[in-house]
């Protein structure tokens, strides 16, 4: 996959006064990709924020693997999601099309949070 843009401008779920801190947009081809936003808010912003998920048509559930909220939204076709792993006052947001990024994900958050 090719970096295409920083992921600045990308609108998707974030808590009130979240800043980005990291932004990535790959793609390959027409149908092909990952976006990832890492943002940093204040932890009840981000809990907040996950809150309100649910009615967004997100799954959620305190995931044993990443220690964190994971909320998961399926997308249109059945090789796409959206996936948040919110935490600590930092907010994690991949979306994928024709992409496993699971593995991906759970290495950020590893990466991320040590854990």
């Amino acid at each position: 996959m090719t970096l295409q843009s920083d992921g600045e401008g990308f609108v998707r779920p974030a808590p009130d006064g979240a800043t980005l801190a990291l932004g990535c947009d790959w793609i390959v081809g027409d149908a092909t990709g990952v976006l990832l936003l890492i943002s940093t808010a204040m932890p009840d912003a981000v809990s907040a924020a996950v809150a309100t998920l649910p009615e967004q048509g997100y799954t959620c559930q305190v995931s044993d693997d990443f220690g964190a909220d994971f909320c998961v939204l399926p997308g249109e076709g059945t090789d796409a999601e959206e996936m948040i792993v919110a935490r600590e006052g930092v907010w994690i947001y991949m979306s994928t099309v024709n992409r496993d990024g699971r593995a991906l994900l759970s290495e950020i958050v590893q990466s991320v949070f040590g854990s």
